[in-house]
């Protein structure tokens, strides 16, 4: 049974004995819980059969006890963590069990599992502006229509998800820099997959390959050719405008979602997860 399905089952259960009672004393089978949730988690090892221990002092931090310990990682059921207590279990492993008050619908069962660093909400902001089009080139050498070289007007739509910070995600100007910047390198490029290319020198890129209609071979100024991992498709550009913006984003941005156009009501979108290690100060492209 997924983790899913397991908290979905419980999910009634813990609403039920939580109502009107966030600090009242539950009892199961001679234990007591401190909270609902507390009893909820306690209840969940038990029935997998899940050694734990609780009440748990937290090394190094003090009078701070964690309500379980499993297989070296430490367990907190409803904690009310001050911002000092959160900063002496950075670097230990630490999950995080709570209720989230705000349900996005009634298949939302409210219980949220969180590692250490993700402790409150996530949220998204969306970009949309008119400096985000760009206009390219590009060819597809493997289809009948576009095996010959021509041209789009896109516009770029990017979505950015991460935890607030002072109640925003990212400063709506600092985001519509980092995406104008890597619009900017790539508007009036031609784009084509990098196995095509037979030669560069300072100045230039010599490209041969054999489409549908014959063989093609151009020779095209390196600056203004941008060359792909794979074919020139949108869903691929789509990547590339990912693969510039992600690294520039603060390190509390969890996710960015692209979605790139090409032309009008037809597109790709790509949503990565980045900066997964930034709560332990690691900084990793996507």
């Amino acid at each position: 049974m997924s983790t899913e399905q397991i908290l979905s089952k419980l999910a009634p259960r813990l609403r039920k004995l939580g109502t009107g009672a966030y600090e009242r004393g539950y009892r199961a089978g001679g234990a007591k819980g401190r909270t609902s949730t507390h009893q909820l988690v306690a209840d969940l090892f038990s029935s997998l059969r899940i050694r734990f221990k609780e009440d748990v002092p937290v090394p190094g931090a003090g009078s701070l006890r964690a309500d379980f310990q499993v297989n070296g990682t430490l367990v907190f059921a409803e904690p009310k963590l001050d911002e000092r207590e959160l900063s002496l279990l950075k670097g230990k492993s630490c999950v995080i069990i709570r209720r989230d008050a705000l349900r996005s619908d009634r298949f939302d069962h409210g219980i949220r599992v969180l590692g250490l660093g993700e402790e409150g909400r996530v949220q998204t902001i969306f970009l949309d502006d008119p400096s985000f089009n760009f206009d390219y080139a590009h060819i597809l050498p493997k289809t009948e229509k576009c095996s010959v070289m021509h041209g789009h007007t896109s516009s770029v739509l990017v979505e950015v998800g991460g935890r607030p910070i002072e109640g925003m995600v990212v400063d709506f100007g600092v985001a519509k820099q980092i995406v104008r910047e890597a619009v900017k390198g790539l508007d009036h490029k031609l784009f084509i997959h990098g196995k095509y290319v037979t030669s560069v020198d300072r100045k230039s890129v010599s490209l041969k390959f054999d489409t549908v209609h014959g063989e093609f071979s151009i020779k095209a100024p390196k600056d203004t050719t941008v060359l792909l991992d794979g074919e020139a498709t949108v869903e691929n550009m789509a990547r590339e405008v990912l693969s510039r913006i992600a690294p520039k984003m603060p390190e509390n941005v969890t996710s960015v979602g692209v979605y790139v156009y090409e032309g009008l009501n037809k597109g790709s979108h790509i949503l990565a997860k980045i900066h997964q290690e930034g709560a332990r100060s690691a900084r990793k492209k996507p």
